[in-house]
């Protein structure tokens, strides 16, 4: 599915033409194309509208002005909401909205609500599970509140990859995980994104995730975005760092610098363990000359 946003602006205030007092926009004039099968990261600081703009995306609120397109169609405008069921949404701590007393119970129950058949239900939740790594024999029956932060998680996002979405939507997925399960649950994203061809969007402050997993990112103050490109290239970026407040993440500043001294070839963006092994590899190579000096 593609994604369009021509001229979209947003404000609070009733009547969605409405003009707020000073001009002032949580969203103003974005104009931008999500294409099928990206892996985008959204960044900016606390109150730059990130959550709106998510909001907009699935549907959950109108634009004040301009118009979102999904394939070319604007849902409000052809009164067609349905549009949006192709886009499933997680918000933030996933895992805080489950409530069946089974982990079937609880993946099925938007089949449930669209009276799909039990056996077509189970078929879904088995291959939806099936995605998330989730053994269906080994899980089903459990509760979800006996598993672990990780599988509480991968549940959650059960519930939504089993309505088959075309673009899946995340507000800061590895909020509250710990180092392995991020790892893990990045692992997933990548293979409902390459396996099942799912757009992935996701809001992270974490600089470092945004470069080892976005194929793009978007950077997002005060309403518009500032940046729209490779993570590699605007993190190393002195006017986008200086005006989010951010610094360089040390792996590129490592990638850079061995680049500079030929250690690696120019525009090589190492992840942290190859930047390790490659600043062992260096000085192994110059162990005699640095003991000279």
């Amino acid at each position: 599915m593609q994604i369009r946003l021509n001229h979209v602006s947003f404000n609070y205030m009733k009547g969605r033409r409405s003009k707020p007092p000073g001009g002032l926009w949580v969203l103003q004039d974005l104009s931008l194309t999500v294409e099928s099968g990206e892996m985008l990261a959204i960044a900016g600081k606390s109150g730059s509208g990130k959550s709106t703009f998510l909001q907009l995306l699935k549907g959950f609120i109108a634009p004040s002005s301009g118009a979102i397109l999904l394939d070319g169609t604007n849902p409000h405008l052809k009164r067609q909401p349905e549009l949006f069921d192709r886009i499933g949404f997680i918000f933030q701590y996933p895992e805080h909205q489950l409530f069946a007393t089974t982990v079937f119970d609880d993946i099925a129950f938007g089949l449930r609500h669209r009276k799909l058949p039990l056996e077509v239900q189970e078929e879904k939740v088995r291959k939806a599970m099936a995605s998330v790594e989730l053994d269906y024999e080994t899980f089903k029956d459990r509760s979800p509140f006996e598993l672990s932060g990780g599988e509480k998680r991968r549940v959650a996002i059960a519930g939504v990859v089993v309505l088959e979405p075309e673009v899946l939507i995340l507000d800061e997925p590895t909020a509250g995980l710990d180092l392995q399960s991020r790892s893990s649950l990045f692992s997933l994203l990548h293979s409902l994104n390459r396996d099942e061809g799912i757009t992935v969007i996701w809001v992270s402050h974490q600089l470092e995730e945004i470069l080892e997993h976005a194929s793009r990112l978007l950077a997002l103050k005060e309403g518009a975005f500032l940046a729209d490109g490779p993570p590699s290239r605007l993190l190393s970026d002195p006017h986008v760092l200086k005006a989010f407040g951010w610094e360089e993440p040390p792996v590129l500043t490592v990638s850079r610098l061995l680049s500079e001294i030929g250690a690696i070839p120019e525009g090589i963006l190492l992840s942290p363990s190859q930047a390790a092994k490659a600043v062992k590899g260096f000085l192994n190579r110059h162990e005699n000359l640095l003991y000279r000096n």
